[in-house]
């Protein structure tokens, strides 16, 4: 098992070291372009505002980068992919969410949009996205460095060192969560124990600064899908890790409109 986890920590190392190699090289030549070629061949963009940022050394920068590309996509589709995965294997906690959707619906106007009082109105919807966030473990773990020397219980991590937060160890702890591996989103029905117990955005001062926008992206998805359709998972579908979470099939879907009569 040790071996397994060194293998692990070595691989996330090497890929993170090859993409901030990819990344720096950007950076550096988007500095050495003339201000009028820029002009002239795009507008700019979010990689432009963090070169401009004088506060940040290059290490910085492509640390945001990375963050960047990271969070803000490949986080919010697995997130979806595994509240559609939970919500198809618990047909009558589907009903219950159709019925949040379906009351949130019947106040809004003929083709008026959702607003962040609707998504406030999601109480049930935010306990599932939370369990699925616990029980998929979408990032793991995350790379720190300690710019001080820190006492943690009767350890020291001494200024410097490379430290490797494992959320999954949060998330499955049984003497934080009951039934670690069943998907139970009632568990999470105290919101002030929500941001205690689980680490899906991070903490402190650098906590995603995208949590609650991927949070409503899921909402407003889930709104439209519960309504308006129903559907299957193959019997033999699962999520893996694999190191990130992948699906076995890719999760294909057996899907279609629901007929209102």
């Amino acid at each position: 098992m040790e071996r397994i986890k060194e293998g692990v920590i070595i691989f996330f190392c090497q890929a993170r070291k090859r993409l901030s190699a990819r990344v720096m090289g950007i950076i550096k030549q988007r500095e050495h372009e003339e201000e009028e070629m820029k002009k002239a061949i795009r507008e700019e963009d979010f990689l432009d505002v963090i070169i401009s940022n004088e506060d940040l050394d290059y290490e910085e920068k492509v640390s945001i980068v990375l963050d960047i590309l990271f969070g803000g996509f490949e986080t919010s589709a697995t997130l979806l992919s595994l509240v559609v995965y939970f919500l198809a294997k618990s047909p009558n906690l589907l009903n219950e969410l159709k019925e949040e959707h379906e009351s949130i619906r019947a106040k809004k106007g003929e083709g008026e949009l959702l607003n962040w009082k609707d998504y406030q109105k999601m109480e049930l919807t935010q306990c599932v996205m939370f369990e699925a966030l616990r029980c998929g473990n979408i990032v793991k773990m995350v790379h720190r460095k300690s710019t001080r020397s820190i006492n943690f219980k009767e350890y020291v991590i001494p200024k410097g060192c490379k430290v490797f937060p494992i959320f999954t160890a949060v998330h499955l702890d049984p003497s934080l969560h009951e039934n670690t591996f069943e998907f139970n989103p009632m568990r999470w029905t105290d919101k002030a124990k929500m941001n205690k117990k689980t680490m899906a955005f991070g903490g402190g001062v650098r906590i995603c600064p995208g949590g609650e926008i991927g949070k409503l992206q899921t909402a407003f998805f889930l709104h439209h899908l519960v309504i308006s359709y129903r559907w299957k998972i193959k019997a033999d579908e699962m999520p893996i890790a694999h190191p990130y979470v992948e699906f076995k099939r890719g999760m294909l879907l057996e899907i279609e409109p629901i007929t209102i009569s």
